[in-house]
């Protein structure tokens, strides 16, 4: 079984530019965004020459590509960002479709994603990134899930339940006003505000880390071994 990770949360808070901290020789990405990274070099580092970088977003395709790079290559690490634009693709492409039955037929399209990555190899870790949405009571903040399709999808399926780890990114600033860009690892809160993390005990000693997935992968070599 393969290492499977979500990166959830807002847009601009540095999910895909912790991608640099990766060795691009081990990793691959699914772009189904078809979008540049945002960091330094990074057209250079993963591109289609190299084999590193792939732009697809049907589902089908992607499952298909997964299964190739876990029987076909050495890649240690597959990123695929962002993995809920498969379903959100999908959606338009149907949207003139009437009834409830898509909806049940979206999530579970997306679990097979999630299904096919759960039956690779087991040094293989696979990424999921995803944009986060908040969770409003009273017309306030009060926590965020995975942004999806809609209230019908979410019953349906919620991918933070099928992981062992959920690391949320977020910006945080200090007394200047300087940023600092990184994961949360374990459930918390700031302030009122439910934060959606996870990892499996004693992994991380800090509740916030930098958002470099090299760090990650690093240490859940050290902790598994």
């Amino acid at each position: 079984m393969a290492n499977n990770i979500i990166v959830l949360g807002k847009s601009g808070t540095g999910k895909s530019s912790s991608i640099k901290g990766l060795n691009p020789d081990e990793t691959i990405i699914i772009n189904t965004l078809k979008k540049r990274l945002p960091f330094k070099g990074s057209n250079s580092l993963y591109n289609t020459e190299k084999k590193n970088l792939f732009n697809i977003d049907e589902y089908d395709k992607v499952i298909s590509y997964l299964q190739n790079i876990g029987e076909k290559t050495n890649a240690k690490n597959v990123v695929i960002d962002d993995a809920i634009y498969c379903m959100r693709k999908e959606y338009f492409k149907r949207a003139k479709e009437t009834g409830y039955s898509k909806y049940t037929e979206l999530a579970q399209h997306f679990q097979q994603i999630i299904s096919t990555c759960e039956g690779l190899r087991e040094d293989l870790n696979v990424f999921f990134m995803l944009h986060s949405e908040d969770i409003t009571s009273d017309n306030s903040i009060t926590g965020y899930k995975v942004a999806t399709i809609g209230k019908l999808l979410d019953s349906q399926y919620n991918p933070i339940e099928v992981v062992p780890m959920v690391l949320y990114s977020a910006i945080k600033y200090d007394d200047k006003g300087k940023p600092t860009y990184g994961f949360y690892t374990h459930a918390c809160k700031e302030g009122t505000v439910e934060i959606p993390a996870k990892s499996p005990d004693g992994m991380f000693e800090e509740d916030f880390i930098p958002n470099d997935l090299g760090y990650v992968v690093k240490k859940m070599e050290e902790y598994y071994g």
